[in-house]
């Protein structure tokens, strides 16, 4: 039987199970570790998910399988809503961390920041707050730098989206895909891509990252209402 007052957390193979330290750390922090089996690859980690619907999973970017570990985010938030995902990451992950927070992971920590971090990210996360690691917070904002991204967007470019173009923009921000987004707005698949081409010309943009971004510069999804995480990443202040 669980413990009264105790969250439970799943844990992925390597990082964490094999690190007595990290394990001392849960138990400090009152979180129970409900592995009933292995979990070591990226599938098994959506089979144990949808399974016990757990407080917190401990994820790691270089589990091995088939889908790419954004696929995994997004699908573990959509079966169970309310689990917290900590993730750690290598330097070979650089390009997707800000990809990782759009798909709403709760926490994202490099390898070699764990220890030190992985008290502090559990307590934030427990206030409901995310947590970065100093580390992938500077290789974000080095990435939002080098794309000169304030440079290429235009304030109003928003209000040239027609209402169903902002409800698809709004969905991408959640980090849901297009069949998804189709389900979500009873719209075909063929529909949402036509859509989602209008608005990269509209805003002036290449990809669904970009545009995604904008939208979280411009007010329009959950992280440009947390001023203080936004101007952490990106170095400049939400514009009201």
């Amino acid at each position: 039987m669980q413990e009264q007052n105790l969250s439970t957390a799943l844990l992925t193979s390597g990082l964490f199970l094999n690190n007595q330290n990290l394990l001392g750390l849960l138990i400090k922090n009152r979180l129970q570790t409900i592995n009933k089996t292995l979990i070591n690859t990226k599938e098994s980690v959506l089979f144990e998910v949808d399974a016990h619907k757990p407080d917190y999973l401990f994820l790691s970017s270089s589990l091995p399988g088939v889908i790419d570990i954004l696929e995994v985010i997004t699908r573990v938030k959509k079966s169970s809503p309310k689990t917290k995902i900590i993730l750690t990451v290598n330097k070979d992950d650089a390009n997707k961390i800000l990809s990782c927070i759009i798909a709403n992971t709760d926490a994202i920590i490099y390898t070699e920041c764990l220890n030190d971090s992985l008290e502090t990210a559990i307590k934030q996360l427990s206030k409901g707050q995310m947590f970065l690691c100093g580390l992938a917070t500077n290789v974000l904002k080095s990435s939002l730098q080098k794309q000169q991204v304030e440079t290429k967007f235009d304030n109003g470019l928003l209000n040239s989206l027609t209402d169903r173009e902002l409800e698809v923009l709004h969905s991408l921000t959640q980090g849901i895909n297009y069949k998804q987004i189709s389900n979500l707005l009873f719209i075909s698949e063929s529909t949402v891509k036509t859509h989602i081409n209008n608005i990269f010309t509209k805003l002036n943009v290449n990809d669904r990252t970009q545009a995604v971004l904008y939208a979280l510069h411009h007010g329009i999804d959950n992280l440009s209402k947390k001023p203080d995480l936004f101007e952490s990443l990106t170095g400049k202040p939400v514009k009201k």
